[in-house]
């Protein structure tokens, strides 16, 4: 009992801890300031019309990218539909603001594209019309074109779990494939298209190196001008806690509306869908609906960034270069090791304790990946500021301040998989060593551990590739001095030096390719 007390204050204490950033945010709107007044006449329309927009431009564009071609690949047989059923998700191996960068070089009023067209046209730039990328629609296109694939997993994850019986009676009815489609998959897929659409959306209005580089003003780069402009974290929180009303809102539409809807089909009349095969025109447009969205949010960029990185990676990489790449993995490899065993403690806690307090901890501690990186950042500079002050020591711009926010944001990450694991441990084997009288570390270590094997290290690879693209959070807590490889690739670019970016950029989407492999592993497993 002993033992099981000290997981109990363990993990209530953990859990206080991830939440005095978010407390401390919250506690400065009440703060009086001079600045803020001038804000609000200024500026705070324009971050709230910008925020809007920019959620609802990628809801509707994620929705159609994603949705689409969920439908198209799991219903449908044709050339390459074997391929898009992986190569679709690919386009999460690139960060938004990596994208940014390379849609930028390619397609801004000098981008190596636009001087192409114009160069075989034989005009000028004030002759043709060309659409401007750097603005709040190309911001749209970029990140939607990275972010579909929430929205497309989660559909084609529902769709797998419905009954093919659905479909043959629509059929008996003489629905056509198109009728179908409309009338009956897509109102019984809504409460999926909503949730990856909600994840989409709280990705984009959080962002802020697509934002910064286009030049959009949002929430997320009023918080870094009011902090680092004007040296107020007041004002700057009072912003974060704007924003995190935003985003703790779509939270509550996603679960409101998810409230007694049914995500899947059961039952002994159960019949996994058989997909058509399709040939000729039908087929045609089945391959260029998937192709068109893996092109552009794939592998043309990827493409155009390893051909950046052939003709510049001699000038970047050096000694300076290597140093950065192994501060990245230095930090990204403890903080996962950190924030792993972290989430152990507070989900086995429940494991043990089956009580509404552990529960609770645990839907606490998961409230921080909510939370956009550059929120997370001032709450916890907030927080280590006071702890400066009060005991005289120096936390703030430290690793510890970064791993301290790393480990705020993506806990969450780190405690679903525990609960995805601990779902397949039946409770029976902790019931059977306790009638053996097995103490609790040896039924730790010689049952339970052996069977979260997997779940540890999908946590671990997630939780690394998710710090090591981490930009917002990172370059407002890191140490002086101290760059990671989404900051120097940010710096390069804010020094003109797009095509020298994609050298630390091209290391990013390599190890994020890992992580969709793991993902594309998981989705054979189940």
């Amino acid at each position: 009992m002993k033992i099981f007390n000290k997981l109990t204050v363990s993990s209530i204490f953990l859990t206080l801890l991830i939440s005095i950033p978010g407390l401390i945010l919250i506690s400065n709107v009440f703060v009086d300031s001079n600045n803020w007044t001038h804000l609000v006449d200024t500026v705070l329309f324009e971050y709230i019309y910008n925020s809007l927009y920019i959620m609802f431009g990628v809801a509707i564009l994620t929705i159609f990218l994603g949705f689409t071609t969920a439908y198209i690949t799991t219903f449908f047989k044709f050339f390459g539909s074997h391929f898009f059923h992986y190569g679709l998700i690919l386009p999460f191996a690139i960060p938004t603001y990596i994208m940014s960068y390379i849609y930028g070089g390619m397609f801004d009023i000098t981008g190596s594209v636009t001087t192409f067209i114009l160069d075989l046209m034989g005009k000028t730039l004030n002759e043709v019309y060309f659409f401007d990328i750097m603005s709040i629609e190309g911001a749209i296109i970029v990140m939607s074109l990275v972010l579909y694939p929430y929205v497309y997993l989660i559909s084609k994850t529902y769709l797998k779990s419905e009954s093919s019986s659905i479909i043959e009676a629509s059929k008996t009815m003489g629905l056509t494939n198109f009728q179908i489609f409309y009338k009956v998959i897509l109102p019984i897929s809504r409460p999926a298209i909503v949730a990856g659409a909600i994840l989409a959306v709280m990705e984009a209005v959080a962002d802020y190196g697509v934002m910064d580089y286009y030049g959009v003003s949002t929430f997320v780069t009023g918080i870094f001008r009011t902090w680092l402009g004007m040296g107020s974290v007041e004002d700057a929180s009072k912003l974060a806690s704007m924003l995190m009303l935003f985003v703790f809102l779509l939270i509550f539409l996603e679960r409101f509306q998810r409230k007694n809807k049914r995500y899947k089909s059961s039952g002994k009349d159960f019949k996994p869908i058989v997909k058509e095969k399709i040939t000729g025109f039908k087929a045609f447009l089945a391959f260029f609906a998937c192709f068109i969205p893996f092109f552009f949010g794939f592998l043309l960029p990827f493409f155009q960034m390893s051909y950046w990185f052939y003709i510049s990676y001699e000038e970047i990489i050096d000694e300076d270069f290597l140093t950065i790449l192994y501060q990245t993995l230095g930090l990204g490899i403890s903080s996962s090791i950190i924030i792993t065993a972290l989430a152990f403690i507070i989900v086995y806690n429940v494991r043990i304790h089956k009580s509404k307090i552990a529960d609770n901890l645990v839907q606490i501690a998961k409230l921080g990946y909510s939370i956009p990186g550059a929120v997370v950042a001032v709450g916890v500079l907030s927080f280590f500021s006071y702890i400066d002050k009060s005991f005289d020591i120096l936390l703030s711009g430290t690793v510890i301040a970064v791993i301290f926010g790393y480990i705020v944001r993506f806990i969450a990450i780190s405690i679903n998989n525990y609960e995805s694991g601990f779902s397949k441990i039946p409770q029976s084997y902790d019931d059977a060593c306790k009638t053996m009288q097995v103490g609790s570390f040896y039924t730790f270590f010689k049952v339970i551990f052996p069977l979260l094997k997997g779940s540890i290290m999908t946590s671990f690879i997630v939780i690394f590739i998710e710090t090591l693209k981490e930009l917002p959070l990172t370059m407002i807590l890191r140490p002086f001095n101290f760059d990671t490889l989404p900051v120097l690739s940010h710096e390069l670019v804010t020094q003109a030096q797009v095509i020298e970016s994609a050298v630390p950029a091209m290391f990013i989407v390599l190890f994020g390719m890992v992580s969709v492999l793991v993902l594309v592993k998981k989705m054979v497993k189940d």
